[in-house]
């Protein structure tokens, strides 16, 4: 009976260390970020930080290595072209340009980020490509089918494998929706890279938001990964600190990061 419990107990811990294939966490960078900040997800299965490399881990002289299942992004078309980089084997994905539909984000149109894909593809060497990440925007030319229907129209001869979005409605039906809609119009598998609610000081509302939505971010066959935003979040505007996995000063988890990373499909 003993031994019929270690291994019962042994295959649970297992089970939260692997974790989902689809989670993932999106890590602030700059004066945000602090070392150990990825680690401290034991169940994310990936990670990204809106760069080509993970930069911030280096400039800050952090002793550990950095977390395995790095994405990097490209998030404006010149930090690709006018970077060397090199694509080391344990990189399998190359996320797109972000939220260019925004003016306040890469603010490039369909027909420019067209144009500058072919860089990013000739440099890919067959990892899967991740389309650029057009958002929902109220104020924005282009809606987020209507930028990629473009961007599709211009980009002949393209390759994009996967397609991103990301959506701050706090309401999971209309997000779904949303997801199923992107799938209904290009069939190709979705990224929703940053989510959460936005406006809201209650980190309770964040928390029944996120209980409500991540087992149907699991469940839906269309949806290939997911990554809230953001792993720590100092603001107080679009998105506040109530959105944030870890503390404010250290690479420890809140209330919110420990469901997240507690939270086994």
């Amino acid at each position: 009976m003993r031994r019929i419990i270690v291994v019962a107990v042994m295959l649970a811990m297992l089970a939260v260390t692997d974790g989902s294939n689809k989670k993932g966490i999106g890590i602030a960078g700059a004066d945000t970020y602090i070392c150990g900040d990825e680690q401290a997800f034991s169940t994310a299965h990936w990670w990204y930080d809106w760069r080509i490399r993970p930069i911030e881990h280096r400039l800050k002289n952090c002793t550990n290595k950095p977390k395995p299942g790095y994405v990097p992004l490209v998030w404006g078309h010149g930090q690709w072209a006018n970077t060397k980089f090199n694509l080391t084997d344990d990189i399998h994905y190359i996320l797109g340009f972000n939220e260019p539909n925004h003016p306040e984000q890469v603010n490039m149109t369909p027909y420019t980020a067209s144009k500058h894909w072919k860089a990013i593809q000739n440099k890919a060497h067959g990892k899967v490509l991740v389309s650029p990440a057009a958002a929902p925007c109220g104020h924005c030319q282009y809606d987020t089918i209507g930028w990629l229907d473009e961007f599709f129209r211009n980009c002949t001869g393209c390759r994009v494998d996967h397609i991103a979005t990301h959506a701050y409605w706090c309401n999971a039906d209309k997000i779904m929706s949303f997801l199923k809609q992107i799938w209904d119009r290009f069939h190709k598998p979705i990224w929703l890279t940053e989510f959460a609610c936005m406006k809201t000081h209650s980190v309770n509302v964040q928390l029944q938001f996120m209980r409500e939505i991540l087992p149907r971010l699991e469940a839906a066959p269309f949806v290939f990964r997911y990554a809230w935003f953001v792993s720590r979040w100092p603001g107080d505007g679009f998105v506040t600190s109530s959105a944030s996995l870890l503390h404010q000063h250290s690479p420890t988890l809140t209330t919110l990061g420990h469901y997240y990373n507690n939270f086994i499909h």
